[in-house]
């Protein structure tokens, strides 16, 4: 089934530490980068042209995803510097239709990748406080809480937009006060990576009704 309209519009892609080995078609990519909204492959020049469609076949966790894609973008990568090399061309394609089980692995798929670079940036920052529990309530309803820092203080606004701000973040009206303040602390004290990061984790965690799962890690 088609994506709902809230999971159409544009999220951002999170690179892949490692590309995924996938298919379209008889052809064998690699993904590079994903996204609610859409992929990107490296290909060797096998795939369908722009503007045409087909359909991503890869594997996460032992689950088999189907993503029915447009080709939006096919640009050459890497010229071939002789007749028994093949050149790289990256596509970026559009999710146009997928199943609920797909929507879901691709969900837990990104949050897996972001979780696992929040700890690396966690460990690695200074700035990022000792004890740093990003938590993240499923996203139930219509209710948002938009956070933006305004001249180095927080401004608060309860919204039905579920849109992310340029600097600070949304998520659930129900997120507990006492994870609300952590979250604020944890983003103020990031560099603009982590802070990416934190902005994705929480796009995710109210881009359908069943979010995320309730992400908390610590030292």
């Amino acid at each position: 089934m088609p994506p709902p309209n809230e999971e159409r519009r544009k999220y951002q892609r999170v690179r892949l530490a490692r590309p995924v080995v996938a298919r379209v078609g008889a052809a064998r990519v690699f993904l590079l980068e994903v996204s609610l909204s859409g992929v990107l492959v490296a290909h060797q020049g096998n795939i369908p042209p722009e503007g045409a469609t087909g359909v991503v076949m890869f594997e996460w966790e032992s689950i088999a995803v189907a993503l029915e894609c447009r080709i939006t973008r096919n640009t050459l990568q890497k010229m071939a510097r002789n007749a028994t090399e093949k050149s790289v061309y990256h596509a970026a394609m559009e999710i146009i239709r997928a199943s609920d089980v797909a929507m879901k692995t691709l969900r837990d798929m990104i949050s897996e990748v972001v979780a696992r670079a929040l700890d690396e940036q966690k460990a690695n920052a200074r700035g990022i406080p000792a004890v740093a529990a990003q938590t993240f309530q499923t996203g139930k309803g219509s209710q948002f809480l938009r956070l933006e820092i305004i001249n180095g203080v927080w401004r608060r606004t309860e919204t039905t937009r579920p849109d992310q701000p340029m600097n600070g973040f949304t998520i659930s009206a129900e997120e507990p006060p006492e994870h609300v303040a952590l979250l604020c602390d944890t983003y103020a004290a990031a560099d603009q990576e982590s802070r990416k990061l934190i902005k994705l984790m929480a796009e995710l965690s109210i881009s359908k009704a069943e979010g995320i799962p309730t992400r908390r890690y610590s030292p």
